[in-house]
């Protein structure tokens, strides 16, 4: 692929490799005390179901590990989602794409754990966003990866296109089994580890006035 048209060239990438870290989570690592935050892409027969935790420390974040199925029945993920919130005090939010497969798991986990789960429906405009703080993040080097192949490979996958309507366009090939999961679930826990999102509010606006109203006040 064209360096210049992926969202994260290898050169940026591999700046923030670090060979000490576990690509892979256990339970000794998700145990250890911290300020964890998690994404989660949801996949079935093609994809891969991807989960990455990590530690927020002020501005920094640093890899705790990644759990991969490929072709696991939904309530098996269920169950890998629930072990992994049980323990209220380690991780704080769990954002999971909510998109097409991910609905009836997103809104099981949401009605079992609260708002701890946050589900992301992924539109043009969430994807822009995710991609932005993903770079961002990236190029301020603020977060380590372990030295995992097909993680850096995943990462750099996703190439930024703008199509002749002036649209930007974020994608990636499906290519090895992987359709860019570890990019998405990265980006997913990086927005979970964000600020906490808003509540909806009902604001109140005023009545129009009438004819005589207007007339009255001018």
């Amino acid at each position: 692929m064209d360096e210049s048209y992926a969202l994260l060239p290898y050169d940026l990438l591999l700046a923030r490799v670090d060979d000490t870290l576990s690509y892979h989570l256990n339970v000794k690592t998700l145990s250890e005390p911290g300020n964890l935050y998690a994404g989660y892409d949801v996949g079935r027969k093609r994809d891969l179901s991807v989960l990455i935790v990590l530690e927020r420390i002020k501005k920094e974040f640093h890899w705790r590990g990644a759990v991969e199925l490929r072709q696991a029945p939904f309530h098996e993920q269920f169950e890998l989602l629930t072990s992994v919130l049980k323990e209220r005090g380690l991780l704080r939010r769990l954002a999971i794409d909510q998109s097409g497969l991910g609905m009836q798991l997103a809104e099981e986990l949401v009605r079992k754990h609260g708002s701890r789960v946050e589900p992301i429906t992924m539109t043009a405009p969430v994807k822009e966003s995710l991609a932005s703080r993903i770079l961002a993040t990236f190029q301020r080097g603020d977060v380590s990866i372990p030295d995992h192949r097909p993680l850096i490979d995943d990462l750099h996958s996703i190439q930024r296109t703008v199509t002749l309507s002036g649209n930007v366009r974020y994608a990636a090939p499906r290519e090895a089994g992987s359709h860019a999961d570890r990019w998405t679930a990265l980006a997913l826990a990086l927005h979970a580890a964000g600020p906490a999102p808003r509540e909806m509010t009902t604001i109140s606006l005023p009545r129009e006035l009438s004819r005589r109203e207007q007339l009255r006040l001018w």
